[in-house]
């Protein structure tokens, strides 16, 4: 039983006689990260009008400033509080001391009463952006990443059309029509260019002409015990291939990765992973496959004798692309940590919070440093990829779940924007340049708003075509930009 002290025994038994619960009113305090920084933090706690305890929460460096959640705070006796629903906060009233912890990754977190919240920071200025190069009408948005091969840009959009454009000016060379949306990005080879559609159909074209090659279904009903659902990832995370040796490696929706021949789309074999994968395939060395799946597994397959070699669980499903890097497998969770496991054995290294936004960005890595976006925490982070620390983060103003592009002197990124009931966190879509070696703002390219109930901005990773960046938007636009 927690020892509460005069000044706590005075204030619940004041609280008692006015009805009003004990913590009701402002407290001020900190969170801190297991990469050695901490946030600061504030919850003002309130009666709502149907009686119930509930809150608002003053958390900057999570861009939420005063701001209503709709989540009740529950009380469970002795100076106990908890409040779930993806927030998962334990707090504790001690004294005049609220103490507990943030997130799935049990933060801890220590408040005290405070008089208000600090008032919430200008948004900063961004410089403009450089002219567009050209662009290309999709005639559909897109969830897709862009891919450029031999001077050809390769694309799918939400209105299941493949477009392949040339990267010099933008000018259409063909296109395929499927029959639902591609909201993968694809895999460039010799002589075909590979992609899956929404319904789990592995599809190969020819590169020269667009014709289609062949097509294989890699969702088994009878395996999964189910019909395909629909894509559960809310930013239609879509499982990318890996070419390797003639063999397209490629998880599925169905809790299995599939070894693909890639002349003729026959199924070479299947690994059944325990959960659906909507992870991209990494590779490490020659024959270690490395991926994520829904349950929140890291998982690592040795392809040659079709075996796990190793299986990290997160507290979060994964659909991240898992790299090595700096003896680290890096992977990034739905629990909000981005972890660094030791290679080969999966023991955690360090682990870096995002709060409470999930972390669906897989690493870039150049000259030993690690470059990652983030979703609600709307960051791009400069890591050493061995230790966890982070060079520099510069908010970029909108969710980026692509890979950054790194180039010579500068970090790009696509942003999103949401305009959905219950949205907390204000985004900005748009495209955004930093300075590879400080961070710093280049310039912001602003996308036009998100529709109501809908998305706005550059969901995918970016492209680069020599001097140009090509990146594909909600707004059904192709487009490119100076690389500088």
């Amino acid at each position: 039983m927690a020892f509460w002290g005069i000044a706590g025994i005075s204030l619940a038994l004041a609280s008692i006689a006015s009805g009003s619960d004990p913590i009701e009113g402002i407290w001020l305090g900190k969170i801190q990260a297991p990469q050695g920084t901490g946030a600061d933090i504030g919850f003002r706690f309130y009666a709502a009008k149907n009686g119930r305890l509930t809150f608002r929460m003053n958390f900057p460096e999570m861009f939420t400033y005063d701001q209503s959640f709709g989540i009740p705070v529950e009380t469970i006796g002795h100076g106990r509080y908890v409040i779930t629903e993806d927030l998962d906060i334990e707090l504790d009233l001690v004294g005049s001391r609220l103490s507990g912890t943030f997130g799935k990754g049990r933060l801890p977190m220590t408040l005290v009463r405070g008089e208000a919240f600090p008032p919430k920071p200008h948004a900063p200025a961004w410089p403009d952006p450089p002219s567009l190069l050209w662009q290309y009408e999709m005639g559909a948005g897109t969830w897709a990443a862009p891919v450029v091969a031999d001077g050809v840009v390769y694309i799918g959009t939400s209105a299941g059309v493949f477009h392949a454009v040339c990267a010099g000016n933008g000018g259409a060379l063909w296109k395929w029509r499927a029959d639902c949306p591609i909201d993968s990005r694809a895999v460039v080879g010799d002589e075909m260019v590979y992609f899956l559609d929404t319904r789990t159909e592995l599809i190969a074209l020819g590169r020269k002409r667009g014709e289609l090659v062949w097509k294989t279904q890699l969702y088994d009903e009878a395996l999964a015990g189910a019909k395909q659902p629909e894509n559960p990832t809310f930013n239609h995370s879509a499982a990318t291939p890996l070419l390797l040796d003639g063999v397209l490696y490629c998880g599925s929706g169905d809790g299995g990765v599939y070894a693909i021949d890639a002349t003729t789309g026959a199924k070479l074999w299947r690994h059944e992973a325990g959960a659906a994968v909507y992870s991209g395939i990494g590779q490490s060395g020659r024959n270690t496959l490395l991926f994520g799946t829904m349950d929140g597994s890291i998982v690592l397959l040795d392809r040659v004798a079709k075996r796990e070699t190793l299986r990290v669980k997160t507290g979060g499903g994964v659909v991240t692309t898992p790299i090595v890097s700096g003896g680290r497998i890096i992977a990034g969770s739905r629990d909000y940590m981005l972890y660094g496991l030791n290679f080969p054995d999966g023991s955690v290294a360090w682990r870096f919070s995002y709060w409470f936004s999930w972390v669906e960005s897989s690493p870039s890595v150049e000259d030993g440093l690690m470059y990652i976006g983030a979703s609600d925490f709307a960051r791009i982070t400069a890591l050493d990829p061995s230790n966890g620390r982070a060079k520099w983060s510069t908010p970029v103003g909108g969710m980026n779940w692509g890979t950054p592009l790194v180039t010579k002197t500068g970090v790009f990124t696509g942003t999103v924007s949401q305009n959905m009931e219950r949205t907390v966190i204000t985004h900005v879509g748009g495209l955004t340049a930093l300075d590879r070696a400080t961070g710093r703002p280049k310039w912001r390219l602003v996308a036009t708003p998100a529709p109501e109930g809908a998305f706005g901005g550059y969901a995918g990773s970016l492209a680069i075509a020599g001097d140009k960046i090509i990146a594909a938007g909600f707004d059904g636009r192709l487009i490119a930009l100076p690389a500088n």
